[in-house]
């Protein structure tokens, strides 16, 4: 009489098909967590392509005049470039990058100097601040940049209009307090005024070359990040970066090929 036997996996078999699949999942997670990142990343490139087309759709409408980055309509409303635009996009939601939602929350940041929002809350790409002015004439500030004209870009190619951004929480809404945020496989996405949008590492060479020596930082890169410290990567490391107007921690604001550095601003009348 023959005994039908059962083949069975013993404990150490059955260790190495787990050690297996353990260390095939550390090889694998890491790959697609990447390839979803790059995705985030195209889309994002996408939704910043859209923005500059709508800027440019903006500048057509309004004598070749970009929008203000902010000005106020009293008694304390803040109207700012996000709300000029919106209607020459489809979809409100390309202003905020997939992989920073929901975003800057822009109604608590406008809350500290006073102001509320028109229309947006949460936004994740921030304006150049020296190509679209503002007017802060009805708050403390006191102060206005004045807005420019299309033919005042001397190389749109290389003149950035927005970027992947973070805005510091701070009683100051200037430029060195609007912070680039190398939140793609530490890289940024800029948008530039002749309507393309390209990511760039944190530390790469930017475009747009030196300002010239009447700028109010001159011989410096238009463009620039202070590679001598490591990248912050998170809003807590870039809310507590050491950023001034004479060392901002990066700065992606000014008209490459003119002395606007950054936001040049004048006095109210």
């Amino acid at each position: 009489m023959f005994h039908k036997t059962q083949s069975a996996f013993t404990l150490i078999e059955l260790l190495v098909v787990i050690a297996i699949i353990a260390i095939l999942a550390a090889i694998l997670f890491p790959v697609f967590a990447q390839a979803r990142e790059k995705a985030r990343q195209t889309t994002c490139l996408s939704n910043q392509k859209q923005l500059a087309l709508g800027v440019l759709m903006y500048v057509q409408d309004y004598d070749e005049t970009f929008p203000m980055s902010l000005y106020v309509q009293p008694p304390n409303n803040g109207f700012a470039v996000y709300d000029a635009v919106a209607p020459y996009l489809k979809n409100v939601g390309i202003f905020v990058c997939p992989s920073y939602s929901p975003g800057i929350d822009w109604r608590s940041r406008l809350a500290t100097v006073g102001l509320q929002p028109i229309t947006f809350q949460f936004v994740s790409y921030v304006p150049n601040l020296g190509v679209f002015g503002e007017q802060l004439c009805n708050t403390p500030f006191r102060k206005q940049t004045p807005v420019t004209k299309l033919a005042a870009i001397p190389t749109p190619v290389d003149t950035v209009l927005f970027f992947d951004g973070y805005m510091k929480a701070s009683p100051f809404l200037d430029f060195f307090n609007f912070l680039g945020h190398a939140r793609h496989s530490e890289g940024v996405v800029l948008n530039f005024a002749d309507g393309h949008a390209k990511w760039f590492r944190w530390n790469a060479q930017l475009p747009g070359g030196l300002t010239p020596a009447g700028a109010n930082r001159p011989n410096i890169p238009y463009y620039s990040w202070r590679t001598i410290e490591p990248v912050r990567l998170s809003d807590s490391a870039l809310q507590s970066s050491v950023s001034t107007p004479q060392d901002p921690y990066n700065d992606f604001h000014g008209i490459p090929g003119t002395n606007i550095g950054d936001s040049e601003d004048v006095a109210c009348p």
